[in-house]
């Protein structure tokens, strides 16, 4: 995908990949702290904070996500560990340091933990 993005930018894969990277962990950040009315930041917020291309495409992968995959609480990391190698994922973890709990992630930690 990285290459494709790059060729249909005339760009180098060495520049889109950092920005693929960047996106992607300011995406997580941004939901996983997010607080807004309902703490729903992809209903609230998401759409002001990239374009309606990007924006209309992402609600369609997750709209194609939810229909073909059964996605549970730990599912990212059984992917992580099946799909890759511990030492492939571990070092950034530590990009989650000092991260705020937003709203929806204190309620879902409260549905896991029965509070």
């Amino acid at each position: 995908m990285i290459g494709e993005i790059a060729a249909a930018l005339g760009m180098d894969e060495e520049d889109v990949r950092p920005v693929l990277d960047e996106f992607m962990l300011r995406l997580h950040k941004c939901a996983h702290e997010y607080e807004g009315m309902n703490g729903d930041y992809v209903g609230e917020q998401l759409r002001f904070d990239i374009g309606p291309q990007a924006y209309y495409h992402l609600l369609g992968f997750l709209d194609l996500f939810a229909n073909a995959y059964t996605w549970e609480p730990g599912t990212s990391g059984e992917y992580l560990l099946r799909l890759g190698r511990r030492s492939d994922w571990v070092p950034f973890r530590h990009q989650m340091e000092g991260w705020k709990v937003g709203r929806l992630v204190r309620v879902g930690r409260e549905d896991i933990e029965g509070e």
